[in-house]
């Protein structure tokens, strides 16, 4: 029975009401009076209070988001091309890339070993910078020539060689003799410096012994002896 003269005061509130207030008021009973149905014609009503221009759209809590943008929250927009960082404080191109420093790096760039933006595809070096693609970074600083290897021996070899014995680089399919000399394939290298003839045999007690000759139990070298034929059997005469 309470409620009946609650419903009979509606009218006479909507009676003392302004008519578009009363209009508002009808049309969403939350809305604060004389914000609905206030845009201009052609606009959106977003939220409460805001009236959003042809092309763009309406935020879940009532705020204009331009068109092609992306919504960070609390009012904030970023527009085309860009993405929210930092909790949606600020705007960053697509593909950016926040360092641990803070600093943002923008794309094709990517953060270094000490924060710091380097371009991408550089290999992050322990004092900070990069080193271009191809190159490794050296530990003194700097950086290797491009399609350079690094020895453990601290020596760059090209491409084509690999790291000799102690230092320096030889052939790939070279015979190393250790600090950068080299001897052709299937050679020996000899103390002198030099390079055995092609072929030949290193004897246990170090003698080198040239294509044609053999080692011998003393250790040195004799001429190789051709291998023994078969003797020649005589041919059986034809039958009759």
């Amino acid at each position: 029975m309470r409620a009946l003269p609650l419903l009979l005061l509606v009218p006479l509130l909507l009676a003392l009401l302004p008519a578009p207030a009363a209009a508002d008021l009808l049309s969403d009973p939350f809305a604060r009076p004389g914000t609905r149905g206030a845009c201009p014609i052609g606009q959106m009503q977003c939220g409460p209070g805001n009236c959003c221009q042809p092309g763009t759209r309406c935020s879940w809590d009532g705020h204009c988001i331009p068109a092609g943008g992306t919504y960070c929250g609390g009012g904030r927009s970023c527009g085309p091309g860009e993405q929210c960082i930092d909790a949606g404080t600020r705007c960053a191109p697509v593909g950016s890339q926040k360092c641990s420093t803070g600093q943002v790096c923008l794309p094709g760039f990517t953060c270094g070993r000490d924060g710091r933006c380097i371009p991408r595809g550089e290999t992050p070096c322990r004092d900070g910078g990069g080193c271009p693609a191809g190159s490794t970074c050296l530990p003194s600083g700097g950086c290797t020539r491009p399609g350079a290897i690094l020895c453990e021996t601290g020596s760059q070899c090209n491409p084509g060689f690999r790291c000799s014995l102690i230092r320096g680089c030889v052939p790939q399919n070279a015979v190393d003799c250790g600090y950068g000399r080299w001897c052709h394939p299937n050679s020996l290298c000899l103390k002198d410096g030099g390079c055995s003839a092609p072929g030949a045999t290193r004897c246990t007690g170090g003698a080198i012994c040239d294509p044609g000759f053999t080692c011998t139990p003393e250790g040195g070298c004799a001429p190789t002896r051709p291998p023994v034929r078969p003797e020649a059997r005589p041919e059986a005469p034809p039958a009759d």
